[in-house]
């Protein structure tokens, strides 16, 4: 609860600060079903003008639809601007639950943790509510909902609307389109390709735009999957 107030009333200027030397952009959390007594992984880096940031999540099925799940998020590694930048990802724990009926699933999720800042550490919070539908006869995805993002995570109390389509192009080649609305430091719209390369794992390329310019009006995107 101290921490939750502390990150409330922190200023704006003093947030910047603080995160100087973080990148503000991140990826919704993956929020397909686990399979039960399952591990599915996955490896996200944005590549920025001047440094690259990691994003790792692990998921773990549980029965009754329900996954748990542990993210190191928003981990710079690369900076040509400050060299010595320590990595200082943001540690998310989440808890999700899938209400599945053929063709159609409703997911309620919340991620919440610690972000590691150079001057402060702050409790960050991410819920979502989506509604998913698969439409067999194109083989695609849709997903819509509403999320809730906490004044730490986002720059400021934030609610808005998330969209998804994952669609196949040809062949074995599948495009995802991915939008978090909101003038914040959430808010992007995402388009990548991904292929499956070998056995379980796909490998994702795209761009990320985020909603507000902080200095990169493109972010590239490289992703590993295993599932």
């Amino acid at each position: 609860m101290l921490l939750t107030v502390l990150a409330a009333n922190l200023p704006a200027k003093e947030r910047a600060d603080a995160g100087q030397h973080k990148k503000p952009v991140r990826n919704m959390p993956e929020i397909d079903a686990t399979d039960v007594g399952t591990i599915d992984i996955e490896q996200e880096t944005n590549i920025f003008a001047s440094a690259a940031v990691a994003n790792i999540s692990a998921n773990y099925g549980l029965a009754a639809g329900w996954d748990l799940g542990l993210s190191l998020l928003n981990g710079q590694f690369v900076s040509t601007a400050v060299p010595s930048v320590p990595f200082q990802p943001d540690v998310m724990l989440s808890v999700e639950k899938h209400w599945l009926a053929q063709d159609t699933q409703l997911i309620a999720g919340t991620q919440s943790g610690l972000g590691m800042l150079t001057q402060a550490t702050l409790f960050m919070s991410f819920s979502y509510l989506e509604y998913q539908r698969h439409l067999p006869d194109w083989d695609t995805d849709v997903d819509t909902g509403l999320y809730y993002a906490n004044a730490a995570l986002a720059g400021f109390q934030s609610v808005g609307v998330h969209l998804n389509i994952e669609a196949p192009m040809f062949e074995k080649l599948r495009i995802n389109g991915d939008y978090l609305s909101g003038s914040n430091a959430l808010g992007a719209a995402t388009v990548k390709l991904l292929y499956p390369v070998v056995g379980d794992w796909r490998l994702g390329l795209g761009v990320q735009r985020p909603n507000v310019y902080t200095g990169d009006h493109w972010v590239g995107l490289v992703g590993i999957y295993w599932h």
